[in-house]
C-alpha cells in the first residue's frame, strides 16, 4: 500500500490533481493501492506554486522469502538494473553539485538518446519503478 503526503501554501486544485494523478499512476506501475493521504494548507510557509510531497510504501512478505543475504549462495545470480536518473536520496548531492558548479537548471544537458534537454528536466524525469523487473510473482 501506498500513503502520500502534500504540503502547499493555498491549495491550487488543478497542480494538486496532477500530482495525484502521478501518484497515481506509479501505484498502478507497482501494483500498489493508494489507500489514503494528507493534503495541508501552510499559508506563509510556501512561496506561491511550491509545494512539498512525501508518501511511504508498506508491504509484507513471508519471512522464508525476505532476502536478506544470509542464504547467498556461489552460483547465485546478480542482475543489474540501470538506473534512468537522479533517485530521491540523489538529491542532496546534486543540490551540492549545482550550487559548486555554477551550473543552473535550464543549462543545457546532453540525454541518453543523444538529444539534449535541461539539467532541470532531466532531474524531473520520473524514476523507473522497477517492480515488474524484480517480482518474483509476475
Amino acid at each position: 500500500v501506498f500513503s502520500d503526503y502534500y504540503a502547499t501554501g493555498k491549495l491550487d486544485v488543478d497542480l494538486a490533481e496532477k500530482v495525484i494523478k502521478g501518484i497515481l499512476d506509479g501505484c498502478e506501475q507497482s501494483g500498489c493501492n493508494l489507500i489514503g493521504g494528507e493534503t495541508a494548507e501552510m499559508p506563509g510557509f510556501y512561496a506561491e506554486g511550491e509545494y512539498d510531497l512525501g508518501g511511504f510504501a508498506m508491504g509484507v512478505v513471508d519471512k522464508d522469502k525476505l532476502i536478506n543475504g544470509k542464504n547467498i549462495v556461489e552460483g547465485d545470480i546478480l542482475i543489474g538494473l540501470p538506473s534512468n536518473g537522479v533517485h530521491s536520496n540523489g538529491f542532496s548531492l546534486v543540490r551540492r553539485v549545482l550550487d559548486k558548479s555554477g551550473l543552473s537548471l535550464t543549462d543545457q544537458f546532453p540525454g541518453n538518446d543523444g538529444k539534449t534537454t535541461t539539467v532541470g528536466e532531466t532531474l524531473m524525469t520520473p524514476t523507473i519503478i522497477y517492480v515488474k523487473q524484480v517480482s518474483l510473482y509476475r
